[in-house]
C-alpha cells in the first residue's frame, strides 16, 4: 500500500488541547465551589452538554464553558505537544509526504496553539473548525482538503484520535489510523476506537514514518 499523503487531527493527535480543557473545566468548577474528578468532567461536561445541564442543575454551563475557554486561552502558547510531533512532521515531509490538517477547532484557538510550535509551516492545507460548514464524522473537511491540495483518495491517511475521525475518513475513501496514545486513555476507551475499525492503530506518532 502507497500513501502519499496524510491528514492529521489536531486535538488529542499532534496537540494536547484535550488536557488543558479538563484543566480549564477543573478551574470553572472551582470559581463555582464544585469538585469533580478528571473521568467525571470527560463523561459529564465534555461530549455532551445538554446532558451534563440536565444531571447538574445548579451548575451554571454558560459559566463554565466560559471559564474553561478563557484558560485554554491562556495556556495555548504553552501548550505541550504529544511525543516527536514536531520531529515526526519534520521526517515525512522530508520524505515527500504532504501533509494537510483538518480540525474541528476554531483557527484562532488551533494558531494560538500550533504557532508556539510553528507547525504550520508543514501543512499545505488547513482547515479549521469556523471555515468548514459541517464538521468529522462529515467526510467534508476531507474532500475539500483533496480539492485544495489535488491529493488522492486511495494513496491519503487520515490520523486521529476519535472514532469521527475514522468515520469521516472512510466516508472520503481514504485509509485511516487511529492515534491512541496511554494519555489518552481518560478521553476514548480502547474498545471504542477499535470497534471504529481503523486500518492502523497506533501509539504513537514517530509509528507513522514506517507506514509511508
Amino acid at each position: 500500500m502507497t500513501i502519499n499523503s496524510i491528514i492529521f487531527d489536531w486535538d488529542g493527535t499532534l496537540g494536547k488541547t484535550l488536557h488543558l480543557w479538563v484543566a480549564g473545566y477543573h478551574r470553572g468548577m472551582e470559581n463555582q465551589g464544585h469538585t469533580f474528578s478528571d473521568a467525571e468532567i470527560v463523561r459529564d461536561f465534555f461530549y455532551e452538554h445538554d446532558k451534563g445541564q440536565e444531571k447538574f442543575p445548579h451548575i451554571d454551563f454558560s459559566r463554565l464553558v466560559n471559564d474553561a475557554y478563557a484558560h485554554l486561552h491562556e495556556e495555548l502558547p504553552k501548550l505541550e505537544l504529544y511525543e516527536a510531533a514536531d520531529e515526526t512532521l519534520a521526517k515525512l515531509t522530508e520524505k515527500g509526504t504532504e501533509l494537510a490538517l483538518v480540525t474541528s477547532s476554531p483557527r484562532e484557538i488551533l494558531f494560538r496553539g500550533m504557532g508556539a510550535h510553528n507547525l504550520e509551516k508543514y501543512f499545505s492545507s488547513i482547515i479549521a473548525g469556523d471555515e468548514a460548514k459541517v464538521h468529522k464524522p462529515h467526510p467534508a473537511p476531507f474532500i475539500k482538503t483533496m480539492e485544495n491540495t489535488g491529493m488522492r483518495a486511495h494513496d491519503t491517511l487520515i490520523i486521529g484520535d476519535a472514532g469521527t475521525d475514522i468515520v469521516a475518513g472512510k466516508a472520503a475513501g481514504m485509509k485511516t489510523c487511529v492515534f491512541a496514545p496511554e494519555e489518552n486513555l481518560l478521553f476514548h476507551s480502547p474498545e471504542n476506537l477499535a470497534a471504529a475499525g481503523a486500518d492502523f492503530m497506533i501509539e504513537k506518532l514517530m509509528e507513522l514514518v514506517e507506514l509511508v
